[in-house]
C-alpha cells in the first residue's frame, strides 16, 4: 500500500508541476506590474486555455501528491503515531488550501484581462492587488501548512533519525527544491527565468512519495 501511495504521490507532484508551468511559464520578456509585483505583463498574450487547464490539472494533482506524504507518514506512524497524525492533518489542511491558492492564481489573469478590455490597466491592477490583500492571511497560512511546516519537520525527522533515510534525502521536499529552483533563476539565463523555479515546489511535493518508497 505504501508503495502504491508513494507512486501516486510522485505522479501527482509531476502533474502539479505541469499545472505550474501552464500558469507561470511566461518567458524572459515578462515584466512585473503594480506596486506589489504580483501582476505579469505577459498575461495579456498568454492563451486562456492555459489557465483553464492549469486549474483542472491541479484539481487532480492535489489529492494525488497528498498520497505521497501520507505514505511517508504511514511509515512514521509505526513508531510515532501522534507526530505522524498531527503532521498529516497539517499537510492535508494545507493541501486543501493549496488548491484554493492555485485556483486564485489561475483566476487573476482572466480578471485582469477582462477589466483591461472594458476599463483599462489602472483599474485592473487596483482590483487584482485589492483581491490579493484580502486573501493575504489565508494564502500564506495555508501555504506554510502545505510547504514550510511539513518540509522542515521532515528534514528534522531525517536528521534526528525518526525517519530512516540517508542525509542526501534532505533534498526531497518542496523548500529545498524551491531554493534550487531560485538558484537556477539567479543565473539570469533566459532558459531558467521560469523553469525550474516556477514548478520546483511541486517537484518537491512529488519527492515525498519517492522518499516514502526509499524509506521502505
Amino acid at each position: 500500500m505504501i508503495i502504491i501511495l508513494g507512486i501516486i504521490g510522485i505522479i501527482g507532484g509531476l502533474l502539479c508541476a505541469v499545472a505550474d508551468l501552464l500558469l507561470d511559464n511566461k518567458g524572459p520578456q515578462n515584466r512585473k506590474l503594480g506596486e506589489m509585483g504580483i501582476i505579469d505583463s505577459e498575461w495579456e498574450k498568454m492563451a486562456h486555455w492555459r489557465f483553464v487547464w492549469s486549474d483542472i490539472i491541479a484539481m487532480l494533482a492535489v489529492p494525488m501528491y497528498s498520497c505521497g506524504f501520507i505514505a511517508l507518514m504511514m511509515i512514521l506512524h509505526k513508531q510515532y503515531p501522534m507526530m505522524a497524525t498531527v503532521l498529516s492533518i497539517i499537510f492535508l489542511i494545507g493541501a486543501m488550501g493549496g488548491f484554493m491558492i492555485h485556483t486564485f492564481l489561475c483566476l487573476q489573469p482572466t480578471i485582469y484581462r477582462k477589466i483591461i478590455e472594458k476599463a483599462g490597466q489602472d483599474l485592473a491592477v487596483d482590483v487584482i492587488q485589492s483581491i490579493f490583500r484580502q486573501i493575504y492571511m489565508p494564502f500564506f497560512t495555508l501555504y506554510s501548512m502545505l510547504v514550510i511546516i511539513p518540509a522542515f519537520t521532515v528534514m528534522g525527522f531525517i536528521i534526528g533519525g525518526l525517519i530512516h533515510a540517508p542525509l542526501w534525502c534532505l533534498i526531497f521536499n518542496p523548500v529545498v527544491c524551491q531554493l534550487i529552483g531560485l538558484i537556477f533563476r539567479a543565473t539570469k539565463l533566459d532558459i531558467f527565468i521560469d523553469a525550474p523555479s516556477c514548478c520546483a515546489a511541486s517537484l518537491g511535493l512529488a519527492a515525498y512519495g519517492l522518499l516514502a518508497i526509499i524509506c521502505l
